[in-house]
């Protein structure tokens, strides 16, 4: 009494035949922040203490303005607070559509097609962070840099068809990501 179980505990008392439909299931509970462990220690299970909180999905990142409005709302995805600095009301999710930035790592993961890129809300950043930025009607998340009397909006890709935007007018930052939760983690329609 009073030590967590171990996988193979758990698959007999849920009659499973055997432990890795109880992996996956642990993990998927771990993956949405339900349950913790200490890495490479036995029984160390345990349901997580901290709350989930839920930031909104405003949308796909080339489906136009990715502003935050209470119309533009398409879902809530839950996130661990922790990970969030500063006010929680100043982050909202981009579903990201393309490989254009399928080779940038953000908190060592990369962005690629249908994932959910956490952006902080801000209007301005420093040259080489990946960015939101909205040019006239359209929305793109890119590399920010400077060229010689430009900005430089660069994709970070496998793909060659990729170019970089050249910006010479005026644009805005909508924010910066800061994380990348995987499509496959989440169950967000």
């Amino acid at each position: 009494m009073g030590k967590a179980p171990t996988l193979q505990e758990l698959s007999k008392a849920l009659n499973y035949a055997g432990i890795s439909s109880v992996q996956r299931h642990v993990d998927a509970l771990k993956n949405k922040g339900y349950l913790s462990n200490e890495p490479y220690q036995a029984r160390s299970l345990e349901v997580s203490r901290t709350q989930t909180i839920n930031i909104p999905l405003v949308g796909n990142i080339a489906a136009g303005t990715p502003i935050l409005a209470i119309e533009n709302i398409e879902a809530y995805i839950p996130y661990q607070p922790s990970k969030a600095k500063v006010n929680i009301n100043d982050y909202f999710f981009l579903r990201a559509v393309g490989d254009s930035m399928n080779k940038a790592i953000i908190n060592e993961r990369t962005i690629d097609n249908g994932d959910y890129v956490l952006v902080r809300k801000q209007n301005t950043a420093e040259f080489s962070q990946i960015i939101v930025a909205l040019i006239g009607d359209e929305a793109t998340i890119k590399k920010y840099s400077k060229g010689k009397g430009h900005i430089i909006l660069e994709p970070i890709s496998s793909n060659p068809a990729n170019k970089p935007i050249y910006v010479f007018e005026e644009f805005l930052i909508q924010g910066i990501v800061v994380d990348v939760v995987k499509a496959g983690d989440l169950n967000v329609s």
